[in-house]
């Protein structure tokens, strides 16, 4: 009896039958556990990038407040929760558990940083007693507070009224831009705007003795420089490098000459209504020298005409930290006048006013500006080369030293709307906020 069980032990440690079933069953369940870890480990991936992306909303947000608003760092920080909040609420799904949301303001180096601890509900593994699974975010953005000094040339030529929603939308335009940079409550930013209207010349107002070597006009319309040896410079308008008035022109006859706009430059200012009440007095008239606009916005923001401007218009000196220098082109046709007088689209003159716009801004690149330009309703030049050389000036005047995209800083407008698209885009990316990781 004894030998007949321990032959039946030895029949059962033999037997095979039925161990692929339990072979199945427990890699089905080993299966089944993977593929529970991957579904939870997939849903935490989808929260924590929803959970970056309302921390990067809360971060602008919060930075935005401070440099636009002036808001302190509790209003700040109540307000990118209300961001966070909202955007997690639009799409995170009800598995995330939010911990904190921890908002870092550090005013020295304007930067706002939020820091979110976070987790993420799991259902298959919990069966490994894994119950939740971490889901951590940072975000950083900088309010820049750097000093912004914006000079814009501003074509009120005769075209701009040809219609005249043209010079309408170019006013629209221009006040968009005021509001953007010189917003009406107080920013941590020192933004001053200059304006240099042109067409035929430069209507320099007050400032007529101080850069026509003392001697005086009765229109206040200056021109090219006395002499072409700095041209295409900033240089103080001492001595030679002062600018013609009307009397050193010499035209065959001299009654083809044309006078400046009536709108006078306007010197860097921050106040904003100043420049709102100038914008209303743009009148349209006269032809194009544009290269002489040009001009006169780097005037704006050179610290070599320092002597010039008043006291709270004086550009700082070329690389003084956290300033920013911009001159802003627009113009809605070709460069077509020197002297006061209007040579055409196709003259020699014409390509000229082009080269010597192109190497003011190259110039004033070196230095340290940056240009933006704009080509206004450009199709509507009646010459194929005109309209051509019109569009290459802008784009080669576009851009700043070192940046290999000068394309990003040329904008071509066909419509007033588009006009105001352009003024507005500048405006932001000039005043611009980044995030930092």
């Amino acid at each position: 009896m004894f030998k007949s069980k321990i032959a039946a032990a030895r029949t059962f440690n033999r037997d095979e039958n039925g161990s692929i079933a339990i072979i199945f069953g427990l890699s089905s369940a080993v299966m089944c556990m993977f593929v529970g870890l991957a579904f939870d480990v997939g849903r935490s991936y989808s929260s924590q990038q929803r959970i970056a992306a309302a921390a990067d909303a809360a971060a602008l947000s919060a930075a935005k407040g401070i440099r636009l608003e002036n808001m302190t760092d509790a209003q700040a920080k109540a307000y990118g929760r209300k961001v966070f909040d909202e955007d997690m609420r639009n799409g995170a799904g009800n598995w995330t558990d939010v911990h904190d949301v921890k908002f870092i303001i550090d005013r020295m180096t304007s930067k706002v940083t939020v820091e979110v601890d976070a987790s993420v509900k799991t259902t298959f593994a919990g069966l490994a007693g894994i119950s939740k699974l971490a889901s951590p975010a940072a975000a950083t953005a900088v309010f820049e507070a750097r000093d912004i000094e914006v000079a814009v040339q501003l074509d009120l030529t005769g075209s701009m009224c040809s219609p005249c929603s043209k010079i309408d939308a170019l006013k629209d335009a221009t006040r968009d831009l005021v509001h953007v940079l010189i917003p009406a409550s107080a920013t941590a930013q020192k933004v001053r705007v200059g304006f240099a209207p042109f067409s035929a010349g430069v209507n320099v107002g007050p400032y007529l003795r101080d850069v026509d070597g003392n001697r005086g006009s009765s229109n206040n319309c200056v021109y090219e420089r006395r002499s072409s040896t700095n041209a295409k410079t900033d240089e103080a308008p001492i001595g030679t490098d002062a600018f013609k008035i009307r009397s050193d022109l010499t035209a065959p006859p001299r009654t083809s000459i044309q006078d400046c706009p009536a709108a006078e430059i306007v010197p860097l200012t921050s106040d904003r209504q100043k420049l709102l009440d100038v914008v209303d007095t743009f009148v349209a008239g006269g032809s194009t020298a544009g290269q002489l606009g040009a001009a006169w916005a780097w005037n704006l923001v050179s610290p070599k005409w320092k002597d010039v401007w008043p006291l709270a218009s004086r550009p700082v000196a070329y690389g003084t930290a956290n300033t920013d220098k911009v001159v802003i082109l627009m113009t809605d046709g070709v460069y077509n006048t020197i002297g006061g007088i209007n040579y055409g689209d196709t003259s020699t003159q014409a390509t000229t006013a082009s080269s010597i716009s192109v190497d003011l801004c190259t110039n004033m690149k070196d230095a340290g500006v940056t240009v933006y330009t704009v080509g206004f309703d450009l199709d509507s030049i009646g010459n194929a080369a005109a309209k051509t050389r019109a569009t290459d000036t802008l784009k080669a005047c576009a851009g700043r030293k070192g940046n290999a995209h000068p394309e990003d800083f040329f904008f071509k407008a066909k419509t007033g709307d588009e006009l105001r698209g352009a003024f507005n885009h500048i405006a932001s990316d000039i005043i611009r906020l980044r995030l930092s990781n």
